[in-house]
């Protein structure tokens, strides 16, 4: 990546941090115009965050956050049952095809149709939401939708993504072909632009006559010298995968992805970019596994931001840390934006300070409980739970966060 470009500081994740930041500095001043925030109700986000980590992991032995938590949906460990069947014949087959499914999984979770539910009927398991997602592509990828090889079906290859069906789509994720054909054919879209991403950087993704996300696993694996850091892998997937994420900010001819440009309603005169990055994030958390499994450490992983989603907003709207104020009767496309990027980027350095105040709690350090493992322990589930509540304050999250305009965002159905 060329980073004398100052635009292109907007993938690195300091940056997404340190914006997010500002932007909280501003709410507690009661200066933006979507959200206010109430720093003295952290207490009570912290009892329940702390409150969910113990009742899922009573001992605190916390695995990382990440996709691999969805397909154990039931609490059966799908990816152990496939490894066991494939008998991969080394740590970099192995690494390549989990890779290629925490990809794709974490590239698939999109808008859906409403009140949709993905049963695993091997296993009479029935999930809905992001866990649907996973579990869809999940058995789209154990039956080899999207291998281009009849023999090794345990993979994700570009020109297959390029030239899926919606046919396939449809059967796969368990939608009505005919009433959800709008989103089946956006869905279509998507993949195939992540299809012709991959193969334009060849020299990330490509080894021989084969082009897959997994190979840019193996590539960094092959560099490491027994570690891989964090920042680099989300650098190089955002180098090459920017473009994909429809409708946010752009520089010239360069899509920035998840950020969006606020109005600049917040105390300065102009608009300010903020990055998101969500998809590319769930990414790399997701691959910590896969490399552990192929005997490589993640390192840097604290340096990641927080995940900008509905599942984390949950928790501070439920306990009254963030509040979202009434719009206008006739919002304007400019602020019903400008209300996603404030809540996101809120909720982001909210969570950061959680993150410090259940360490202080426990008495232990970044090391002793990492940012992923709080995020799986406490937040994302705690998030969860509250939104299967739909109580109010929360049942309007999914819809303020996803305005329409980009198809990719997880948020609602």
């Amino acid at each position: 990546m060329d980073t004398s470009n100052p635009n292109l500081d907007l993938f690195k994740p300091q940056e997404v941090r340190r914006r997010a930041h500002d932007l909280l500095g501003i709410a507690t001043d009661s200066g933006l115009k979507h959200v206010e925030v109430d720093l003295s109700k952290l207490s009570d986000a912290l009892l329940m965050v702390l409150e969910t980590t113990k009742e899922n992991y009573p001992e605190f032995h916390i695995p990382p956050y990440g996709v691999w938590r969805d397909f154990e949906a039931g609490g059966i460990d799908r990816w152990a049952a496939l490894a066991s069947a494939r008998s991969f014949e080394g740590a970099e087959q192995m690494l390549t095809s989990a890779a290629d499914l925490a990809v794709l999984s974490a590239y698939m979770k999109t808008m859906h149709p409403v009140g949709w539910h993905y049963e695993d009927r091997m296993t009479e398991t029935r999930v809905s939401g992001k866990q649907a997602s996973a579990l869809a592509a999940f058995h789209m990828f154990a039956s080899g939708s999207f291998s281009s090889e009849m023999t090794d079906p345990y993979r994700v290859d570009a020109e297959t993504l390029i030239r899926m069906e919606k046919d396939e789509l449809a059967f796969g994720l368990q939608w009505d072909l005919q009433d959800d054909t709008d989103l089946l054919e956006a869905l279509q879209q998507h993949l195939k632009r992540l299809g012709e991403a991959l193969a334009l950087r060849s020299d990330f993704f490509s080894e021989g006559y084969f082009t897959r996300p997994g190979l840019l696993m193996v590539r960094l694996a092959r560099e490491g010298g027994g570690a891989v850091s964090a920042l680099k892998l989300m650098d190089r997937l955002l180098e090459a995968l920017a473009p994909v994420w429809l409708g946010g900010a752009e520089a010239g001819d360069i899509s920035l992805g998840d950020s969006f440009r606020h109005s600049g309603g917040t105390g300065s005169s102009e608009a300010t970019v903020f990055p998101f990055h969500l998809a590319a994030q769930d990414m790399v958390y997701s691959l910590v596994e896969p490399f552990a499994w192929a005997g490589l450490e993640v390192e840097d992983l604290n340096l990641l931001a927080v995940p900008a989603d509905d599942t984390h907003a949950a928790v501070f709207v439920k306990t009254g840390v963030l509040k979202i104020k009434d719009g206008p009767e006739a919002p304007t496309e400019e602020s019903v934006r400008d209300r996603m990027i404030e809540i996101r980027a809120i909720t982001m350095a909210l969570t950061d300070k959680l993150a410090d105040l259940l360490r202080s709690e426990l008495d232990v350090t970044a090391e002793q409980l990492p940012l992923t493992c709080i995020l799986e322990g406490g937040t994302s589930r705690a998030g969860n739970h509250v939104l299967q509540q739909s109580s109010p304050g929360t049942d309007k999250l999914g819809r303020f966060l996803n305005p329409g305009a980009v198809f990719w965002l997880p948020f609602g159905a």
